[in-house]
């Protein structure tokens, strides 16, 4: 086995990049099975249709939770058996999972299931510091794609499984996947031992001050915060939406999702602007992009048929494509703060979107049921307007030059 201390390598093979991006993808894609799939689980297990965004929003406070608790031991302990530990914990648990038949347990279980994906945010502080430091924005943003394309592809592709044998099957490949992956990472990843001079408690402690004194990351996690609670507000409620109003079926809601998955490219493309220096135009148009995403939806789901389902189609390219080229605009200018904090600080960055994400996932079945899609898009589409004013207020003067860092 290869090692690897905690200096700056010479850079990181295409294999070794798209080996951290698989993993990030199958990681990541189980906080979104269930996402498509609550009109089946919901009265399977016997939640009320008001209470099927839980589903969801425990799985992404898990997630939440592992990213405060677990992901800070990167800067601590060494990398490789971290996450394999995270991931063979996670296929236990999806196994179980998929077994479970009445709501507490399987809301527990999808708590657990949110806390053991946190693998895919241990990659990405891996990558940027295996990365070439002259291409970490584009190799970054390659695993952040991965990562990315796993949110996407896993709803229809658990649309699709579940179309064929079953929501409870889904929960079986997903087991299944993180146990492959947890075996190929322990035969390929080189092992890196970061400076462990400090212990789990103070590293703990630290990242308040480190957020305190850190306003880059505090303007980056509100940034990223506001589109994702956008995005999970939409890919929450337009199953619904797509069941009730348009009358799809599972197979129907999984090949309109594959419609947002076209959004993966803004990524690697981003990252390519980021290391070019145009962080601040190219996160001015991603936010735009969520922005204007979201608001076509409103007539999006007023129509009828295909002209409903094309402009719905559209918008979803647009939100998914902002929200993804967003974040990678975001982790290459956090990568570029010292190399001991990455964890720590891709911890605080990527917890606070989830806990957004989290409370989006609760609001939008309410949201559905008591207004229907008007309240929805309103509610979406608030904050990705809050923070993009915000934005242009603030770099006004910058966005002629757009420098390196925002």
């Amino acid at each position: 086995m290869q090692n690897a201390d905690d200096r700056e390598p010479a850079g990181m093979s295409a294999g070794m990049t798209l080996l951290l991006a698989a993993t990030a993808g199958i990681s990541v894609a189980n906080l979104y099975l269930a996402q498509p799939m609550i009109g089946l689980i919901g009265p399977s297990i016997g939640l009320r249709p008001g209470g099927y965004g839980l589903v969801v929003t425990l799985t992404q406070i898990g997630y939440a939770c592992g990213l405060l608790l677990i992901v800070p031991l990167g800067d601590f302990v060494e990398n490789r058996r971290l996450m394999v530990t995270t991931l063979g914990c996670g296929a236990v648990t999806l196994l179980v999972t998929s077994f479970v038949g009445s709501a507490a347990p399987f809301l527990v279980a999808c708590f657990v299931v949110g806390i053991m994906s946190v693998t895919t945010q241990m990659v990405v502080p891996l990558a940027a510091h295996l990365a070439d430091p002259r291409k970490r924005g584009r190799q970054v943003a390659t695993v952040v794609s991965g990562l990315l394309t796993g949110i996407l592809f896993g709803r229809p592709i658990a649309s699709l499984i579940a179309s064929v044998s079953g929501w409870r099957s889904v929960f079986l490949v997903a087991s299944a996947a993180m146990a492959i992956m947890a075996i190929v990472l322990w035969r390929c990843l080189p092992q890196r031992r970061p400076d462990g001079r400090k212990n789990y408690l103070s590293m703990l402690a630290s990242m308040v001050p480190l957020l305190a004194r850190t306003p880059l990351l505090q303007r980056r996690m509100a940034y990223q915060t506001s589109l994702f609670f956008a995005f999970t507000v939409f890919w929450t409620a337009i199953p619904l939406e797509l069941s009730r109003h348009f009358g799809l079926d599972q197979r129907g809601i999984a090949i309109f999702s594959l419609v947002g998955a076209a959004g993966a490219l803004s990524a690697p493309i981003a990252g390519r602007f980021a290391d070019a220096g145009k962080v601040i135009a190219g996160t001015a148009i991603s936010m735009a992009m969520v922005a204007t995403g979201v608001a076509l939806t409103w007539p999006g789901s007023a129509a009828h048929g295909w002209t409903g389902l094309i402009i719905l189609g559209l918008a979803t390219v647009l939100l998914d494509g902002g929200v993804q080229a967003n974040q990678a605009f975001s982790m290459k200018v956090l990568f570029d703060l010292p190399s001991e904090i990455r964890s720590r600080v891709n911890a605080v960055f990527i917890s606070c979107a989830f806990l957004g994400a989290a409370l989006g996932s609760a609001l939008a079945p309410l949201a559905l049921s008591y207004a229907g899609w008007p309240l929805v898009a309103l509610l979406a589409v608030t904050p990705p307007i809050c923070v993009l004013t915000f934005f242009l207020i603030r770099e006004r003067h910058r966005l002629i030059a757009s420098p390196a860092r925002s």
